[in-house]
């Protein structure tokens, strides 16, 4: 394939965009980075149509092997990453509808 070098610095250009993004919770930069995603993978399936049920000529390449471990392992740590903080944002959610229940109850209303 050629440009596999260049192919995996824009890939690891935009996971870590992704991840800086996701630290700092600025949630509109998300989706910005979800359309550069989503184009890097349409040119990816333009330069390597594959005919259903066949495989690509690169799929024996050790270092388009190693790119898409790459791109899976971050992909498996930002979804991991967003599950982390989903579930800590519902725990917040939990947390403030408990005391406002509490408070409530307290006011008698």
């Amino acid at each position: 394939m050629a440009g596999i070098a260049e192919f995996s610095l824009r890939v690891e250009g935009i996971y870590g965009t992704e991840n800086q993004t996701l630290r700092e919770v600025a949630l509109s930069r998300v989706d910005v980075v979800q359309v550069e995603k989503e184009s890097l993978w349409e040119q990816v399936d333009k330069l390597v149509a594959v005919p259903e049920g066949e495989l690509s000529c690169h799929a024996a390449d050790v270092e388009v092997k190693q790119v898409v471990a790459q791109i899976m392992q971050v992909d498996r740590e930002s979804n991991e990453y967003l599950l982390r903080e989903i579930d800590a944002l519902k725990a917040e959610a939990d947390s403030q509808s408990q005391a406002r229940n509490n408070i409530r109850r307290v006011r008698g209303t």
